[in-house]
């Protein structure tokens, strides 16, 4: 009997082929996993509009407000700032809800003395971070009033002409943004795109002291802090009727010379 075993140029031929596969699928893998990653994504921001609908039922059609601020729970996690998504948690029941799959970065301004980092339970700051840097922002120039120093208040939803084209959350960063560090010891510019609570219109408000769309990207300024995760020109987003998709950025600023015209989008006023 004759034995046949495969020859090296057989070997070869066999590796050859396994490699060419190998080029050609894994992008196909990558990409359907960042595909799953985006559907989760514009899940979860639906299901933060969702939450924020149900919230409007139980009060009286009035807005979230960006944080309450209460200084008596200034030494607890929270630094005495309840963030719009400690406010919705009791209707998502889940703090990952806020976080986007690609939202994966960290900051030096966000670890606590002790060092642990922005997604670190131990961090002692764990609840205001969740609040102040989730992965969408709130449209809180519109959708609240603003009473300095330190006080928010939501709005009547009823009163705005056009809910399902007002924007209410967004894919957003607090990249470039110059800020207190945890705890007020530091001040810094955030160099890393870590989620954010606020998105801005692009027209200046006055009312809440922005002065407007600033700079060019990818200066995060130069779109109101709106930054998407799996597409640079568009972000998930939900609207205040409760609806989500993406939407360009080019989209959220409106043609026209007045805060009213520009800001269409933000303000209730719609097209």
């Amino acid at each position: 009997m004759t034995r046949r075993a495969f020859t090296l140029i057989e070997l070869l031929v066999v590796i050859a082929i396994i490699a060419i596969l190998a080029a050609i699928l894994f992008p196909v893998f990558a990409q359907a996993k960042k595909a799953a990653k985006q559907t989760q994504s514009l899940s979860n921001v639906k299901q933060v509009g969702t939450a924020h609908s149900i919230y409007l039922t139980d009060f009286d059609d009035v807005t979230v407000p960006l944080y309450w601020y209460d200084p008596s729970l200034s030494a607890t996690s929270n630094q005495g700032f309840t963030y719009y998504p400690m406010l919705l948690l009791p209707y998502t029941k889940n703090r990952q809800m806020f976080l986007c799959p690609l939202d994966t970065n960290d900051d030096p301004l966000l670890h606590d003395s002790q060092g642990h980092s922005r997604f670190d339970p131990a961090n002692q700051y764990h609840d205001y971070i969740t609040g102040a840097n989730p992965s969408y922002g709130y449209n809180y120039a519109y959708l609240n009033t603003y009473q300095p120093p330190f006080t928010y208040s939501g709005v009547s939803a009823t009163a705005l002409g056009s809910t399902a084209e007002t924007i209410t959350f967004a894919e957003a960063t607090m990249k470039d943004l110059v800020v207190p560090g945890i705890g007020g010891t530091t001040v810094g510019a955030v160099t890393s795109s870590v989620g954010y609570s606020r998105i801005r219109p692009p027209f200046a408000v006055p009312a809440v002291g922005w002065a407007g769309w600033s700079g060019t990207y990818p200066n995060a300024k130069s779109q109101g802090q709106l930054w998407g995760l799996f597409d640079k020109d568009s972000v998930l987003a939900s609207w205040l009727d409760g609806h989500a998709k993406r939407v360009a950025i080019s989209k959220l600023k409106a043609t026209g010379t007045t805060e009213a015209e520009v800001n269409q989008y933000w303000n209730g006023n719609g097209s």
